[in-house]
């Protein structure tokens, strides 16, 4: 009986531990051409929770055709109460040798694809509760950046 109780216990341990941590995710895919200066991506989500701390992170799907190690954006942060901020962040994607961060997902049009989960903010605390927008626009100084499939931003809790 104690066995099973115990037993129990450390299920029900291991399945709050492993509760999804993520708050929002979305992505927008981007033309064949790749991402151009004037697409501007906007995203919206509510937030209730004003006491735990979040992880944002920007999310950037790309094949090896990427011509640059980095990508430069314009992130802008709007929440309630006229609250704004605006940053300008590199999100680097390869180390000093070429070799891309983040993981592989497999072939698109025989290109592989890289999956870089980019770190934006680390333990922040959302102010207010209510509607956020945050506007992703790209910094490069290329009209278009060729070989971007998707970006986006995804909220998580921080551990």
């Amino acid at each position: 009986m104690i066995r099973i109780a115990l037993l129990a216990l450390v299920a029900a341990v291991l399945l709050v531990g492993c509760s999804d941590q993520v708050v929002f995710q979305a992505s927008t895919s981007m033309p064949s051409l790749g991402w151009d200066r004037s697409d501007t991506l906007v995203y919206e989500l509510d937030i209730t929770d004003t006491v735990n701390k979040h992880d944002l992170f920007i999310d950037i799907r790309h094949t090896g055709d990427y011509p640059f190690s980095d990508m430069y954006l314009f992130v802008d942060l709007k929440g309630p109460g006229d609250r704004h901020l605006r940053d300008t962040v590199e999100c680097l994607l390869a180390d000093p040798t070429g070799r891309w961060y983040g993981k592989g997902t497999g072939f698109i049009f025989a290109q592989r694809t890289i999956d870089a989960k980019v770190l934006y903010k680390l333990g922040n605390r959302f102010p207010a509760s209510g509607r956020y927008t945050i506007r992703l626009e790209q910094a490069m100084r290329t009209e278009v950046l060729p070989g971007v499939l998707d970006v986006g931003v995804s909220v998580e809790r921080s551990r």
